[in-house]
């Protein structure tokens, strides 16, 4: 995930879903809503892997065990004929990868049941041993594999799964290392406005970017004689050709790209577009849930438009 989606991505959890408490947390302080964000959804994605690679571990000793029973029948009909046969066409046999006419006329597709790798080491070993009785020692060696195979499922479920979690936890943990997590979270620069997060890496660019402007109101920008609260988006025209911006109360109030430019150069040149209604409804319908809250945080004296109230409140879902 490349900064500008992270970006988009924490926007999206929060001011897109109305999601009202994560955007007091984005409001507060949109770098580290970001990083706990990521670190919620990085876990949960973490969790599911380790998971997923235990799980596959696990069904591999049922199946195996599985396969070994069922497979039982069909290898005694094959042995039944046999006195004694040579381990190696035995193991070849039980593997699948014989081609005698006895075995191609039971089989006449590959066997679902296929020992192969278990038993090729066996066979490169002891391939020249006779034996007498094969189906007497085809179950002799299913019920040795299977009491094995159940011994070994015991260690894994009472002590290897639990270390074998921990080690991929920690390789998932070095794998994320903090540079990378950083670039993910990016440039740390807010538009001086209305306070949305740079969505650019923090690569040392001189000039920032975003992609959804806020109203500026949601973090106290305010008229200073007035302390009416600053209720139109930074990119709208109202902003750059009648609004003027200001520091602090003891600032001279430009202008907004006179502003930008004696203050916040790297946020030139500036964005200058309508935003959607979509975008004004959900700003404005956020504003009307978060009003009271952040005119008292802010010392602000609320104005607003008192029809926003019915027509923008049922936007936010209980």
């Amino acid at each position: 995930m490349d900064t500008n989606t992270a970006a988009n991505h924490a926007y999206s959890q929060s001011f897109g879903a109305y999601n009202i408490n994560a955007i007091r947390e984005y409001l507060k302080n949109p770098t580290e809503y970001m990083s706990n964000l990521f670190n919620t959804e990085y876990n949960k994605y973490s969790e599911a892997l380790i998971e997923s690679v235990l799980r596959e571990i696990d069904e591999y000793y049922i199946n195996t065990k599985d396969n070994i029973l069922n497979g039982i029948p069909e290898w005694n009909k094959l042995f039944e004929n046999y006195d004694q046969l040579s381990l190696s066409k035995f193991f070849h046999y039980l593997s699948g990868h014989s081609n005698s006419q006895e075995y191609n006329s039971l089989r006449e597709a590959v066997p679902k049941y296929d020992l192969f790798e278990i038993l090729k080491d066996s066979n490169n070993l002891l391939g020249s041993f006779i034996i007498e009785n094969p189906v007497d020692f085809c179950n002799l060696l299913c019920k040795s594999l299977i009491e094995s195979l159940t011994n070994m499922q015991t260690t894994w479920i009472n002590t290897e799964r639990f270390i074998k979690k921990e080690r991929i936890q920690a390789h998932l943990e070095t794998k994320n290392t903090l540079m990378s997590y950083w670039d993910r979270l990016g440039c740390s620069a807010r538009c001086p406005l209305c306070s949305s997060k740079c969505e650019l890496p923090d690569d040392g660019h001189t000039q920032h970017q975003v992609s959804k402007h806020l109203l500026p109101a949601f973090t106290g920008v305010c008229d200073v004689k007035t302390r009416f609260p600053t209720l139109i988006i930074c990119t709208e025209d109202e902003a750059h050709n009648t609004s003027t911006w200001g520091c602090n109360e003891d600032s001279i109030y430009l202008p907004l790209t006179k502003f930008l430019s004696k203050y916040h150069p790297s946020w030139l040149p500036f964005p200058r577009s309508e935003p959607s209604d979509e975008h004004v409804a959900k700003m404005r319908a956020i504003w009307w849930k978060l009003k009271d809250e952040l005119c008292e945080k802010y010392d602000m004296t609320d104005n607003t438009n008192p029809l926003w109230g019915p027509r923008y409140e049922n936007l936010i879902p209980e």
